[in-house]
Formats: structure tokens, C-alpha cells, sequence
């Protein structure tokens, strides 16, 4: 996952750290990488579909008493 500060969203900042990640995974011969995202986040979605990730799945977890969904995306290298 990539966090970036709110006040410095829209700098570049992801998409350069991204860029680094898939940098390191084809480096490293990987054929795919993949992450989970809340299914609520759709700035988070947007941005990874924008990196090329697709839906590939789900994965759900239990915080307290609230039951969650994470999408999970891949992205083919």
C-alpha cells in the first residue's frame, strides 16, 4: 500500500513511489503484483486503475464489529 499524506495528494508523490514498487518487482522477475484497497476508498481505486490494476478479487475483514471488503487488484508486469 502507498500512503501519502492528504495535503500532498495530486503532487506526483504515489505515482513516483508506484513507479518505484514496479520498478523493483519486475526487477526481481515477478510476472504480477497485487494489493488489497478498502472498497470504499475510490480515490485510492482510482489511482491504482490508473496504474493499470484491475479487480481481481475480494477479501474481507472484521474490524470491532464492522465487517469490511478490500478489493483486491492486480496488475499483470
Amino acid at each position: 500500500r502507498i500512503y501519502v499524506a492528504k495535503k500532498l495528494q495530486g503532487e506526483g508523490l504515489g505515482a513516483h513511489l508506484m513507479g518505484i514498487a514496479l520498478d523493483l518487482a519486475r526487477a526481481r522477475g515477478k510476472s504480477y503484483v497485487w494489493l488489497g484497497v478498502w472498497e470504499k476508498n475510490t480515490s485510492a481505486i482510482g489511482f491504482y486503475e490508473n496504474a493499470g490494476f484491475r479487480k481481481a478479487g475480494t477479501h474481507s475483514f472484521t474490524i470491532g464489529d464492522d465487517v469490511q471488503t478490500d478489493f483486491i487488484m492486480r496488475k499483470d508486469l
